[in-house]
């Protein structure tokens, strides 16, 4: 018997820590939330199939929260970029468990930039998130506040 729960623990922790360590699929409304900031980081993150999803890093002043925006392509087509020191106002659905926002609209100056339908869909095509909101697959992301 001990061999079995053994076994079963090999297979299966690794299992259930990548299921907690991977935030939900679908963009939760309910945990629509407004974050204002300065910009501290632009990150690309690229996936294999030769895509690059973009995330900003955001100081509030009182918490660094990771905003999952889009992937590169679309926020280029939409005439919009992201540099260090930006000031951004973010409406977007909290990541159960971790200091990171799916973004559904961003705010720079008088320019906005939608990013998701009143539902959370994606604006942009194909309409797969991706692993993590920013709507390109890549290696999971390791989850930090230090900066």
């Amino acid at each position: 018997m001990c061999v079995h729960v053994f076994a079963f623990t090999l297979v299966a922790a690794p299992l259930l820590a990548q299921s907690a360590a991977t935030p939900p699929s679908v963009y939760n409304h309910a945990a629509e939330v407004a974050v204002a900031g300065t910009i501290i980081g632009v990150e690309p993150y690229p996936s294999a199939e030769e895509t690059v999803g973009v995330h900003i890093v955001v100081n509030t002043g009182r918490e660094v929260v990771r905003i999952h925006v889009a992937p590169a392509m679309y926020i280029g087509q939409n005439n919009f970029y992201f540099l260090v020191d930006d000031r951004v106002s973010v409406i977007g659905a909290r990541v159960s468990g971790q200091s990171a926002v799916w973004a559904r609209t961003i705010m720079k100056g008088s320019a906005m930039l939608v990013l998701r339908n009143q539902d959370g869909t994606p604006r942009w095509t194909p309409a797969a998130d991706g692993t993590d909101g920013c709507g390109v697959d890549h290696a999971p992301l390791v989850r930090t506040t230090d900066r």
